[in-house]
């Protein structure tokens, strides 16, 4: 049975995915870009026939398909891999992001656009929230994170009181002035806008989102493929 997707944005929510996730590799660096469908898993699994990466680039991606989210997560943690994130990396992106031995923000995209997004699931076609997925993703999330996530962020994020409320994990160069800043709770509002608040003394690495306290400089190559591939819509 195919699960329900985790999907961020009121377009995508909309109706699923038009495009599947776009692979592009660079030498030993694999770039995902775009939004997982439900045949993302196989896909890559034949990409991946007789290549070898050392690093998963995931480049504006806004989530997508639960079920390939958490496969593709645990294959790049089974295969030792690192990764690093370029732009926007929300919901199913970010547990990919997760599942990675090492993770980084990179130079892709300036570090004020580079962020990580955390949500509950939920259906696409209904926006019903699914809390009996709740627990499956608290866990990936601590486990992935190495209990570094606090655990009263952690309810609010896999509980969400509204299907739309996302957590956004920064790095710590993002702020550099006052108190300690990175995470970012946007919560949406009876009249449908978001109320977004910085949760004080968090960031992406005090939670355990990313391990590398640098900022990874990314190859001219690879630039030039971000470049092509663009922002997400």
């Amino acid at each position: 049975m195919r699960w329900p997707a985790l999907l961020l944005c009121a377009s995508v929510l909309a109706a699923p995915a038009a495009r599947a996730m776009e692979f592009n590799a660079v030498g030993e660096t694999l770039v995902l870009s775009g939004a997982l469908d439900g045949n993302d898993l196989v896909r890559l699994r034949n990409h991946m026939a007789g290549a070898h990466y050392k690093l998963v680039l995931l480049h504006e991606s806004p989530g997508g398909d639960l079920f390939n989210g958490y496969q593709i997560a645990n294959w790049v943690r089974s295969e030792g891999l690192s990764t690093a994130v370029s732009g926007k990396c929300e919901s199913a992106c970010g547990l990919i992001f997760l599942g990675g031995v090492e993770r980084s923000f990179s130079d892709g995209r300036p570090i004020g656009e580079t962020m990580v997004g955390l949500h509950g699931a939920f259906h696409y076609e209904t926006r019903e929230p699914l809390p009996e997925l709740s627990p499956r993703m608290a866990y990936v999330i601590k486990t992935m994170t190495a209990g570094k996530y606090p655990a009263d962020l952690l309810q609010r994020t896999v509980y969400p009181r509204h299907p739309d409320n996302l957590v956004y994990a920064f790095h710590p160069a993002r702020f550099k002035t006052g108190p300690k800043r990175g995470v970012m709770e946007c919560l949406k509002q009876a009249d449908a806008a978001f109320k977004c608040d910085m949760v004080e003394g968090l960031d992406a690495l005090g939670i355990g989102v990313i391990t590398n306290p640098s900022i990874l400089a990314l190859d001219v190559e690879t630039k030039a493929l971000l470049a092509r591939l663009g922002t997400a819509p």
